[in-house]
């Protein structure tokens, strides 16, 4: 089956709009014309990515820091007010958690709720019934992800974030990479996107040689990915991804990198089993350097400046002076993009760094920012 995209969305044009923090203090972004921007949720530390649970309201976790501490949390967010633009009611739902990045809910086939939880080192899963503000279960580990960095890496453990998401009845995982430019070994289960069947068991690799894929998602039949790239050949290369994963294909990492349309040998040391970069796929988008692609949503219906595109948040570099990404990105269906919303970052200064988004409705989604610890609104003008 091929994936749903079938027709270019309509024309950006970019205007200012102000929005009000809860503190009463106000900034300025810049959005399309046709849409409006209002803070729906705050105090939510580094949040992450959002899932619905059975019932309708929004789950989403807190990883606290980058720095493995146990202290990450899960909070629900419902009774969302169309007037006011916020939700009426948060709770915390877990606490202790090391390295929440991602969540996904699931219904087995004896109807039983299950929300499933990507910590850093396990997956895990807790029984769901609607209404929970705690859990009703004791957590069950479907499975075990890497935790260490890899042989030679002594100084951090690279890319502890893991992202998961269900579709048809396998719930597949991103696992980074255990170091910014090494040949992993054989079998360790990093860089690569895989599924597995909703109790942990018949493991399928889906895409290699991925570094550090961090958004996940189905359109139609088809998986895409955004990838952030390595860090060691200097601010200007290379090009941070989007890719359409093919089955079983190797994205060429540690090997190749992607940089001005093209697969690059990476020749900054000697590969003990190197493959050559012509055989690897080339990326579905590309990114300027250093922006790091993260959320990814596909908008099948909707409003025009949305429909048949995808939004891909632009996090921006950890190192804030180096300007690049800050930005949400409308993709289209040929992979070529453009500006949906800036202003993150400022003379320097950060002021929210987008994650991932969760369509509320035809016209409007919900955006995460793990700088300031806020849910936004995004709404067309009616």
């Amino acid at each position: 089956m091929v994936a749903a995209i079938t027709s270019g969305p309509a024309p950006i044009e970019l205007v200012e709009r102000e929005v009000v923090l809860p503190d009463g203090a106000t900034t300025t972004f810049r959005m399309p014309k046709e849409f409006e921007i209002a803070v729906a949720a705050e105090d939510l530390g580094k949040a992450r990515f959002m899932a619905e649970s059975p019932d309708g309201r929004i789950f989403l976790p807190d990883i606290v820091d980058y720095k493995l501490s146990h202290e990450g949390r899960v909070f629900i967010l419902e009774d969302f007010d169309e007037f006011t633009k916020t939700f009426r009611t948060k709770h915390t739902y877990l606490t202790g958690l090391r390295g929440p990045n991602s969540l996904a809910f699931y219904t087995d086939p004896e109807g039983q709720h299950w929300l499933y939880i990507a910590l850093t080192a396990h997956l895990v899963r807790y029984p769901y019934e609607p209404g929970d503000t705690e859990p009703s279960g004791e957590p069950e580990i479907v499975a075990e992800f890497p935790n260490s960095q890899s042989p030679g890496e002594v100084s951090v453990v690279w890319h502890i974030t893991r992202t998961i998401f269900f579709h048809d009845d396998r719930v597949y995982a991103s696992v980074g990479s255990g170091c910014n430019s090494c040949e992993q070994l054989s079998g360790d289960m990093r860089a690569m996107i895989y599924s597995m069947k909703p109790d942990g068991t018949d493991k399928r690799v889906h895409g290699d040689g991925l570094r550090n894929t961090v958004g996940i998602t189905m359109v139609g039949d088809a998986l895409y990915a955004t990838a952030n790239g390595v860090d060691h050949l200097g601010p200007d290369r290379p090009n941070e991804v989007m890719y359409k994963i093919e089955d079983g294909r190797h994205y060429g990492w540690p090997f190749c990198y992607a940089f001005d349309g093209a697969m690059i040998p990476d020749t900054s040391q000697t590969w003990d089993e190197p493959i050559p970069c012509d055989n690897v796929p080339l990326p579905f988008a590309w990114f300027e350097p250093r922006s790091a692609p993260l959320g990814l949503k596909f908008f099948e219906e909707g409003h025009p400046v949305l429909k048949d595109s995808f939004l891909v948040a632009l996090h921006g570099s950890f190192e804030p002076e180096m300007g690049a990404g800050y930005q949400i990105r409308r993709v289209r269906s040929d992979g070529t993009h453009e500006i949906f919303m800036d202003g993150f970052l400022k003379d320097g200064v950060q002021l929210a760094r987008p994650v991932d988004f969760f369509q509320h409705d035809a016209n409007s989604f919900f955006f995460t920012d793990d700088h300031g610890g806020r849910v936004y609104y995004v709404y067309a003008n009616r």
